[in-house]
């Protein structure tokens, strides 16, 4: 199992990758919104715990959107000013923050589900907006595997500590911008903050599909089987991922 573990997350980022240096950073950002990283964490926090801490774990999750979210969007309007130091900081500490905001509004009302979905919407309105660039561009030899190790390393933390983390942290865990954060530094870095603009536009329409996995996967852990809520929040994401495409087919025009 552990070998699964170390090993699953890093091969979907080296694929994603691969999409990145084929088609550019806003292809990539909105390949990043595919549950990459989240659909196997979360199974394998199901898989060591039970429904009942999985389906906890998802919703944290959904909430785990919005500081997401809020990373990405603070990391886009910083790099148009700042180098990537000062913006993955200010970023990650966006991120912190409104994480235990997000942890305190899961004991509220039921509606406090909804602010990931005005998040997204939030989002779509107000990222920095304009064309796809088209340039060629050079890749650095180490930027794909310092994303596959960074993927290994979250995934033996969320998993190996799940069970001290507790169900909401898990959650919280499994949508951390890794693969956003590695994404906008290296696009920052070598090409600028034009390629960061393009990321983020890519991650702002693309994070639906993580929210459609997660929610779903939230409400039928506790009464269905494991594999058919799985099965049927990965068709979810798929549907939302493709319906999502038409959205990004217009940004590009």
């Amino acid at each position: 199992m552990l070998l699964l573990k170390i090993t699953l997350i890093p091969l979907a980022v080296l694929a994603l990758g691969i999409m990145e240096r084929l088609h550019g950073p806003r292809v990539a950002g909105w390949l990043s919104g595919f549950p990459v990283v989240a659909f196997p964490l979360l199974l394998f926090v199901t898989l060591d715990h039970g429904g009942d801490f999985g389906s906890a774990s998802a919703l944290g999750a959904w909430y785990g959107l919005v500081a997401w979210l809020s990373f990405a969007m603070t990391y886009s309007w910083c790099s148009r000013r700042l180098n990537w130091l000062w913006c993955i900081v200010i970023s990650f500490a966006v991120w912190t923050v409104m994480a235990l905001v997000m942890l305190e509004a899961q004991q509220f009302s039921v509606w406090t589900e909804l602010l990931p979905v005005a998040a997204f919407i939030v989002a779509l309105l107000s990222y920095p907006r304009g064309e796809a660039s088209d340039e060629q561009r050079e890749h650095v030899w180490w930027g794909l595997p310092a994303r596959m190790l960074a993927g290994a390393v979250l995934t033996v933390v969320v998993t190996q500590f799940s069970e001290g983390l507790g169900s909401r942290w898990s959650g919280m865990f499994s949508t951390f911008p890794m693969l956003g954060s590695v994404i906008a530094v290296s696009n920052h870095i070598q090409y600028g903050p034009r390629a960061v603009q393009e990321a983020v536009a890519g991650m702002s329409m693309g994070i639906a599909s993580i929210g459609a996995f997660c929610f779903v996967l939230y409400m039928l852990l506790p009464n269905t089987s494991m594999w058919a809520a799985f099965g049927l929040a990965l068709v979810a994401s798929s549907t939302a991922h493709a319906l999502t495409y038409l959205l990004f087919k217009n940004k590009k025009a």
